[in-house]
């Protein structure tokens, strides 16, 4: 069933992008899988607490893994989290 017109999402001003575009982007994404998944890397999606996650924050401010500066960037968090559980799993695998 269909939302009512005043609710339906409209593609204002947006540019539709052709099937032979679509198909490149579905190839190039595809293309950098394959090769991510050669290099024996895994991709994990984490949902964390708030406080768990600031645990793991001050965790790596006190280590100074992460300065004050960069613990305010999110992409910074991840590596390090990412550093972090594969330091882990070797240790595991010893």
């Amino acid at each position: 069933m269909l939302a009512p017109p005043e609710r339906r999402r409209k593609n204002r001003g947006l540019k539709k992008s052709t099937v032979s575009e679509r198909r490149a982007a579905d190839r190039e994404r595809k293309r950098k899988q394959l090769e991510r998944e050669k290099l024996g890397l895994h991709r994990c999606t984490l949902w964390i607490s708030s406080s768990a996650y600031e645990g793991l924050l001050r965790m790596f401010t006190v280590t100074q893994q992460l300065s004050d500066a960069q613990s305010t960037d999110h992409h910074r968090f991840e590596a390090a989290l990412a550093a972090l559980i594969e330091t882990q799993g070797r240790e595991w695998t010893r």
